[in-house]
């Protein structure tokens, strides 16, 4: 099943990739990537590393957050660290052991704590999608003169409003006790009994809802450091796109990066070529900053491999399974 999974994946990412850059033409693709060795172009790039690692610090941050709620103590540097591994792994191994699989493993190899090391996961990509479904909606308010359809507003505000009502329900003490009860029948393979565990965790926070405010305020500040990493790109490319733009484009392709393909690939680059022709962008410059949203991560996650090398110690592959199954 997870081969044929991956399978279904890789058909997806590199069918939809491979169209994409022959649709823009290869040529034009290089030649506007080569714009980012130029002197400003460098300098450019180069802010745009530093705010993607602005980036990853906020969200160690919003990890400690979750952490701390639960009374488990670990340095942020230390999430930090296992932010940059699980970026290694995300880029790298994507089909076989994802990223936030990978930082689940980490945080309970450190602390023992199966639980909430898997729960402070879940709920941090829970909030983390609502933030940045919010500014999608909060940018769509600026830039409605380029948005013809109103369809795209529909479906990110349906799901950012699916979002907050599954979190309020879990902090609700009665709709909350029915799911316990719901689950609690579905006994195959303990399946009821792990979702449990999980709602459990996230119902923690019911006399504790201020620390799920401060990691959805850090969620957004961690994708607006993402959209400012785009904006310094596209002045590294001498390109001409609207800042508050940027604010709906970049919210909008990272929910699409969700859909199944290869660590986004494929998808991400559709997004930024149909959402960026509305303003004017070819397709060539479109797909040249959808790759750089690549690069700058690759790049950062040799640091993750290093760091992973660094500890030298091994992942267990029935203890990654046992996790991904739990997913």
């Amino acid at each position: 099943m997870q081969f044929l999974k991956n399978a279904v994946k890789i058909v997806i990412s590199f069918g939809l990739l491979a169209y994409l850059i022959i649709d823009a033409d290869p040529a034009r693709i290089l030649q506007t990537m080569k714009k980012v060795v130029e002197a400003d172009g460098i300098v450019y790039a180069l802010y745009a590393l530093v705010l993607y690692l602005i980036s990853i610090a906020l969200m160690a941050v919003r990890w400690d957050v979750l952490l701390r709620g639960y009374h488990i103590k670990l340095p942020i540097s230390t999430l930090f660290g296992y932010y940059i591994i699980g970026l290694f792994f995300n880029n790298f191994l994507p089909t076989s052991i994802g990223g936030d699989v990978v930082r689940i493993y980490k945080v309970i190899e450190s602390t023992g704590d199966r639980t909430h090391g898997f729960s402070s996961v879940i709920i941090e990509r829970i909030l983390g999608i609502a933030a940045t479904l919010f500014l999608a909606i909060v940018s769509l308010a600026f830039i409605s003169e380029h948005v013809t359809s109103a369809r795209v507003f529909y479906i990110i505000f349906t799901l950012f409003i699916f979002i907050l009502g599954f979190m309020y329900i879990l902090i609700r003490r009665r709709p909350f006790i029915l799911l316990l009860k719901i689950f609690d029948k579905i006994t195959i393979f303990h399946i009821g009994e792990r979702i449990n565990k999980l709602l459990e965790s996230i119902h923690y926070f019911r006399a504790r809802r201020r620390i799920l405010l401060y990691v959805f305020i850090l969620s957004l500040f961690s994708q607006i450091a993402i959209v400012f990493m785009n904006y310094f790109i596209v002045k590294s490319f001498s390109l001409k796109i609207d800042l508050f733009y940027l604010f709906m484009v970049v919210p909008v392709t990272f929910i699409l990066t969700m859909l199944p393909s290869i660590n986004g690939m494929g998808v991400r680059e559709f997004g930024y070529v149909r959402l960026l022709s509305v303003v004017g962008i070819d397709k060539a410059a479109a797909i040249s900053l959808s790759f750089m949203n690549i690069l700058i991560p690759i790049l950062i996650s040799v640091w993750g491999a290093g760091l992973f090398i660094f500890q030298k110690r091994k992942i267990k592959q029935g203890d990654i399974d046992a996790i991904r199954s739990s997913l």
